[in-house]
């Protein structure tokens, strides 16, 4: 028993080595690959023939005796710096490539623009994923390649983690008038990202090094002859002016593609006028248009305070080009988006729900982008609903209401839904999303702005409206500073000066720390503070 058990067991541990040598055959090269040599060992690459194709990398395949699954690793090193980028990963016996693709192959081994080197592509062979056979030969050539982002004045590098960097897919800063300042703009992909600004003309030269920037975003960059470095808080641009639904207080965002590099954005624009504008300020930058150029719908960009000025009222994709080194440009072209009434009206319990009527309330969509805004006096318990070319549009549900009351969202309703109705008296801005079907109400009025106000110079302090004086008020704490007046949360209208003379966009005005009773006469642009 003990035989037969043991030839059995012999009999299972032969079949089961069978079983794995079939699955993992052992293999060994018969013959090595070998490449075809290319047809000239001197390449020079242009932005001429950057489309053309580059030789065809072939080679035979490799020979291991029996049938097998190869593959092959096909290799490119710069031999002046042993660096090495893996062409291609294949079971076939060729590689193509055109002159811009291998172009960008040798900037990844770090070979600079202009310059010549030698290079040497090399393959191993890989049976079953077991081995790893050099081919018997090898192809060395020489090449200069090119930047094709380069430009045809004075430029700088932004080079991101250098010195370990790749200009293919650097930003440039330009010099077109060749005064030694070099000025553009660059997009960091991560917080505390690492550069230098290096010459265009000689990558060798560093003109700045060890720069960083505190948080991932679009920055623009200056450097001034002597090398010294400036560079903004990170930009978001958008589009402002009459022409635009946030008119000339608040931008409408454009969104920024780091694979373009544009920034774009779809609108609709009436036949007014817009500039670009970053982070929703006039203390950033912003750039208009070229004097004699204001209706063009491409062109260069220019500092300045020349508008661009719309000729027709349509939905545009407009596009703004911030990378070409200092000379900067724009698109617009028109599209065919639907569009919404220029303005709604507001019937209701006030004014006897006749939409058609002079003292019918309003809200407008500049744009025509379904989004609609406007401010209005209610008395408490007004009741209102929406109308659009006689649509009724009410209110689905309930108003959610913020702690104090000041804001309150709702659903939309086509076609019916109940009366929306504001409890509490005062100015509202009222907002609302046709296309989302929600909206807003937000009291608002007159405020007290400033670093001397609680809010300090973002956010106002609300004033109280009394309906039988016409007299607006407010109790509030101040520091020692400044404030102005200002109307519905934006600048378009604001009161500064003299508390006895106010003027639009008047100066700031001195306060010292107390407590106040602040009471502004909005028509006779007066106001009084009795300090507590």
């Amino acid at each position: 028993m003990k035989k037969i058990y043991f030839y059995t067991l012999l009999l299972g541990l032969l079949a089961f080595t069978a079983c794995e040598d079939e699955k993992s055959p052992v293999m060994e090269l018969q013959k090595a690959s070998a490449f075809e040599p290319f047809s000239q060992s001197d390449f020079t690459f242009n932005d001429e023939n950057a489309a053309a194709e580059f030789p065809e990398i072939k080679w035979t395949p490799a020979d291991y005796g029996v049938k097998a699954v190869v593959n092959y690793d096909v290799t490119l090193t710069n031999d002046a710096n042993a660096k090495t980028v893996l062409l291609g990963e294949t079971g076939a016996t060729v590689l193509k490539f055109t002159n811009a693709q291998m172009n960008a192959m040798m900037a990844k081994v770090g070979a600079y623009p202009g310059q010549t080197y030698n290079f040497t592509i090399t393959l191993t062979s890989k049976a079953y994923d077991l081995t790893a056979d050099p081919a018997s030969n090898s192809i060395t050539f020489k090449a200069t390649p090119f930047d094709p982002n380069a430009v045809d004045w004075k430029f700088a590098y932004v080079a991101v983690g250098y010195p370990d960097w790749d200009y293919m897919n650097a930003y440039l800063l330009g010099d077109p008038d060749g005064d030694g300042v070099y000025q553009g703009y660059a997009n960091f992909d991560a917080d505390g990202a690492s550069y230098a600004i290096v010459d265009g003309s000689d990558l060798t030269k560093v003109l700045a090094k060890d720069l960083t920037v505190a948080k991932k975003g679009f920055y623009g960059i200056k450097v001034d002859a002597e090398g010294k470095v400036e560079q903004t808080e990170p930009l978001v641009w958008g589009v402002v002016g009459d022409a635009t639904s946030g008119g000339w207080d608040k931008d409408t965002q454009m969104d920024y593609d780091a694979t373009t590099r544009l920034w774009t954005v779809t609108t609709s624009l009436l036949d007014k006028e817009f500039k670009f504008r970053s982070n929703n300020s006039w203390d950033s930058d912003n750039y208009g248009a070229v004097s004699g150029k204001e209706s063009e719908l491409e062109g260069e960009l220019v500092a300045g305070p020349n508008n661009f000025k719309v000729l027709k009222a349509s939905p545009y994709v407009i596009t703004l080009n911030l990378t070409n080194a200092g000379k900067y440009s724009y698109s617009m072209v028109e599209t065919t988006i639907e569009l919404s009434s220029a303005e709604m009206a507001l019937p209701g319990s006030y004014q006897g729900w006749d939409a058609t009527k002079d003292d019918c309330y309003k809200v407008q969509s500049a744009a025509r982008d379904f989004i609609y805004t406007g401010t209005h006096y209610f008395d408490a318990n007004t009741e209102f609903k929406f109308w659009d070319a006689g649509t009724w549009i009410g209110m689905e549900g309930s108003i959610s209401w913020d702690g104090d009351k000041n804001v309150g969202t709702f659903t939309l309703k086509p076609e019916g839904g109940d009366n929306i109705k504001i409890e509490t008296a005062g100015y509202y801005r009222v907002g609302a999303d046709m296309k989302k079907l929600t909206a807003s109400l937000t009291k608002t009025g007159w405020e007290v702005i400033g670093d001397a106000t609680p809010g300090g110079w973002d956010k106002g302090t609300l004033m109280n409206y009394d309906p039988a004086t016409k007299l607006w008020s407010v109790d509030v704490v101040l520091v020692a500073g400044e404030m102005k007046f200002r109307w519905d949360g934006a600048w378009t209208v604001n009161l500064g000066g003299a508390l006895g003379a106010l003027t639009q966009d008047g100066d700031n005005m001195k306060v010292t720390a107390g407590t106040y009773t602040i009471v502004l006469n909005p028509d006779a642009k007066t106001a009084t503070m009795t300090k507590k």
